[in-house]
């Protein structure tokens, strides 16, 4: 009688712990992770022993369907909205992980959908990369079974490897093809505006990022556009373009450091700016004109949020940018 007691108590004890454990790692499991189209994402990827933080998420929606969902991670910080194509040409370290939730995608659907999305993110021009294109595809055997997870990892300097459950399928080198493929969901004509939306997150709510015009200091005639950008909380803008032909092929000699001898377009010259109330200081200006390096402000102004204010020494006092649309 003791014994069946015993046993009884035993096995009640069992599963209770094991109750105990299941609810444990229910809980475990939801602490770090963003829900998406009823799927989770973790929000860090490490690729290498890297971080990459979850920019974004959503879901691929098609004639009422949901296909999939995907996650974008990074391992800087982006400028929402404004920042898409920035992104999508980086030569950095980054993931698109993608959990399928439909059991309707076929290789046909598959390659159509590929070759589709990469001639628009290329404008016409996806021929260019045909035999990356059918690489890429080689990988892809069988039909896509619903809760199946891939992941696009780009490595920088290398190639964008394509994993299927964690088990790596293969890998296109070069920068070009990941540009391209990245296009698909982050170019300016995507396959799904509202997924394009959600996987550049909320930070576009920052009016600083996007592309300004800025001004020769003396005569006030229209100098370059500037691209404002974050890379882990603190702000920076390149030279997306030199506004005057004869100088779009410019070398800064003048410039300090790493920057000296580099070409003007593509140059950053705000760096490292910190939020500081309304305003981004605690950064530097390079002017390219004379390669002068000095403390730097930027802030919205206040009476028209499409007007940057820039001051830095031998800025002539406070400069108005415009904001280019």
């Amino acid at each position: 009688m003791f014994l069946k007691s015993y046993t009884n108590y035993i096995l009640k004890m069992r599963k209770i712990f094991t109750l105990t454990v299941v609810f444990l790692i229910g809980i475990l499991s939801s602490i770090g992770q963003t829900k998406v189209g009823g799927l989770h994402f973790n929000d860090i990827e490490k690729i290498g022993g890297e971080e990459l933080i979850l920019n974004g998420a959503g879901v691929r929606v098609k004639s009422s369907s949901k296909l999939y969902a995907c996650g974008l991670y990074l391992n800087f910080e982006a400028g929402g909205k404004n920042d898409d194509i920035r992104i999508a040409d980086k030569d950095a370290t980054m993931v698109m992980t993608i959990k399928v939730i439909s059991n309707v995608i076929t290789p046909p659907i598959f390659e159509d959908m590929v070759r589709n999305g990469l001639e628009k993110a290329t404008d016409g021009n996806s021929y260019k990369l045909e035999n990356e294109i059918r690489e890429f595809l080689s990988f892809f055997r069988g039909v896509f079974s619903k809760y199946e997870i891939y992941k696009l990892v780009y490595k920088k300097g290398d190639g964008l490897y394509v994993y299927k459950n964690q088990k790596e399928l293969g890998v296109v080198k070069g920068l070009p093809f990941k540009k391209a493929v990245f296009r698909m969901w982050l170019g300016d004509n995507p396959v799904d505006e509202e997924l394009k939306t959600s996987l550049l997150g909320d930070s576009g709510d920052n009016p600083i990022f996007g592309k300004w015009k800025s001004y020769y200091v003396k005569t006030g005639v229209a100098k370059s556009v500037v691209e404002i950008y974050a890379i882990k909380g603190k702000v920076y803008g390149r030279i997306d373009r030199m506004l005057r032909e004869s100088e779009r092929d410019a070398i800064c000699y003048d410039c300090k450091g790493a920057d000296k001898n580099q070409e003007v377009e593509g140059l950053v010259i705000i760096k490292g700016l910190k939020k500081d109330g309304s305003k981004y200081g605690d950064g530097m200006y390079t002017e390219i004109e004379d390669g002068e390096v000095s403390d730097c402000q930027i802030w919205i102004d206040k009476t028209n949020s499409n007007v940057l204010n820039v001051k830095y020494k031998g800025s002539g006092g406070t400069q108005k940018w415009r904001r280019v649309r």
